[in-house]
């Protein structure tokens, strides 16, 4: 393919990124119409396996989003490798088998997709980043933490799409693109890591600007209604660079299902989706952490320290778990026991390494009284001892933050509350341990038949099918469970009070 049939291919890709991905949804809508509808083989269409350029049932046209129509205009005639002219011109295509047309397509799609993202961070930089209306309204931090390193993420994807159609340039049959993935992932995808770490204070960002600053919001409203963007909204550019890395490593997937076993592009299909795995596990990473640390600096500001002061951010320690607790005030007396005031709230702030006990102020304040390190606490569940000391545990504080040992009498609000709260305080040091391997054993297991996403810290989310063990049942219907992870080994936790024995409702201290 000649360089100027290869910039004319570029020049008319005529959707945004974000029309591409709803494009090649809906090609794949179609093919699987096409597949279910097709119950004659002799009906078969000879171009069954390419998306159908029919017009579609008013079924699927009906849920179809609007900018659907956008997709079969003539800008966008170039939609597959085999229907390139030169491809059709050249005769490729009654040599090539089936299998290695496919391939083709993969590696062509991963080769316009990125032409086509490309012109989307383009349109982000151009149309918005650089209008001097929004130049003017934004401060320069607030423009720096609004658009990252967008500019270097820009470049990058510049720099690999040169590389890739400098590729295409050389045959019309492509010979491979996933060495060119593999050696851009290694040496310049590492901005993507930033870009996608920043994106929980860009969000804050966004709508912080958009509350305060009325000017921001019209100028934005207005840049969004010029047809460059086709009814596509800002934040939508936003986000582009984290869905193109996790679809980069999709499209990567994609070609190694494709390739021919123990070949050379099979092996550098699977370095380029290793390299690409790592990157994109750094973006979660990266995002993971920053948002602990908005979370922990939001904790911070709303403690007031009684006792020496202990700080609370550090890029090592996260949020477990927190709530309200009930205190026993007092002796254990007969008297004490008909009282109202037997218990007090308290709030406990528990991080990985920390505990900080408080007790909550006017002001959505929190009054600080005591702390422990989490490797010095241990708790004991109480023998039943009536309705009054129902769902008690003990806590100790084997050095407190006066440098001496405490106890706390603590009341939950259901029996499955004080066992989470027991595990995840000391999740292996309870007075009544029993090995966690050990129960392994003969413990039953249980399938999840509803997908649940955590709704706490200290939850598991469960995945349609996922098995879990049961490792102990409370008398209110929870339970504590465990689940096989590859990376960790076992996780395990309990159950929210009214989890069913389908395991739908389950918890794990990190």
């Amino acid at each position: 393919m000649t360089a100027d049939s290869w910039r004319n291919l570029i020049e008319h890709i005529g959707l945004l990124y974000q029309e591409y991905r709803d494009k090649s949804t809906r090609e794949e809508i179609e093919t699987r119409r096409l597949q279910d509808s097709q119950t004659d083989p002799e009906e078969t269409s000879p171009s069954e396996e390419t998306p159908s350029e029919a017009e579609p049932t008013s079924t699927i046209e009906n849920k179809a989003p609007p900018q659907i129509n956008l997709l079969r205009n003539s800008n966008s005639r170039f939609n597959l490798w085999q229907d390139l002219p030169e491809v059709q011109n050249s005769g490729v295509l009654s040599i090539l088998q089936p299998d290695e047309i496919k391939l083709q397509e993969a590696m062509f799609e991963l080769v316009t997709s990125e032409a086509s993202y490309y012109k989307s961070l383009n349109l982000l930089v151009s149309h918005f980043m650089e209008n001097e209306r929004l130049k003017k309204i934004l401060h320069q931090s607030e423009a720096h933490i609004l658009f990252s390193n967008v500019l270097d993420v820009m470049a990058v994807s510049e720099r690999f799409l040169l590389d890739l159609e400098q590729r295409v340039e050389e045959n019309i049959v492509i010979s491979d693109v996933c060495d060119i993935v593999y050696q851009h992932t290694v040496n310049h995808f590492s901005v993507y890591i930033t870009y996608v770490s920043n994106q929980t204070y860009q969000e804050r960002a966004y709508k912080q600007l958009l509350q305060d600053k009325p000017a921001f919001w019209e100028v934005i409203s207005q840049l969004e209604l010029d047809p460059k963007c086709k009814g596509l909204s800002f934040s939508s550019f936003l986000i582009l660079p984290f869905q193109r890395i996790t679809r980069l490593k999709l499209l990567v997937q994609n070609i190694l299902k494709k390739v021919e076993e123990k070949s050379d592009r099979e092996s550098t299909a699977l370095d380029a989706h290793k390299e690409l795995e790592t990157v994109v596990k750094a973006c979660n990473e990266g995002v993971r952490k920053m948002s602990r640390t908005e979370q922990m600096i939001s904790i911070q500001k709303k403690l007031e320290f009684k006792i020496k002061s202990v700080p609370i951010i550090s890029h090592s320690r996260w949020l477990l778990k927190q709530g309200e607790l009930q205190q026993m005030n007092g002796p254990k007396t007969s008297r004490t026991l008909r009282t109202k005031k037997l218990f007090r709230e308290i709030y406990l702030f528990l991080f990985n390494d920390l505990l900080v006990i408080c007790r909550q102020i006017p002001g959505d304040k929190y009054q600080v009284f005591d702390s422990a390190p989490r490797g010095l606490l241990r708790v004991e569940e109480l023998e039943d001892q009536g309705q009054s000391l129902a769902n008690v545990f003990i806590l100790r504080l084997l050095e407190n933050a006066d440098d001496r040992e405490a106890s706390y009498m603590l009341k939950a609000s259901s029996q499955s509350e004080m066992k989470r709260w027991m595990i995840s305080l000391a999740p292996n040091r309870r007075t009544k341990f029993v090995s966690f391997t050990s129960r392994l054993v003969d413990c039953p297991q249980i399938q999840c038949v509803h997908p649940y996403v955590a709704q706490q810290p200290d939850e598991l989310s469960l995945e349609l099918a996922d098995v879990l063990n049961i490792l102990d049942k409370t008398d209110d219907g929870s339970r504590e469970l465990s689940q096989c992870d590859d990376d960790q080994g076992y996780k395990h936790g309990c159950t929210q009070e009214g989890g069913d024995d389908n395991g739908t409702n389950s918890s794990r201290p990190q």
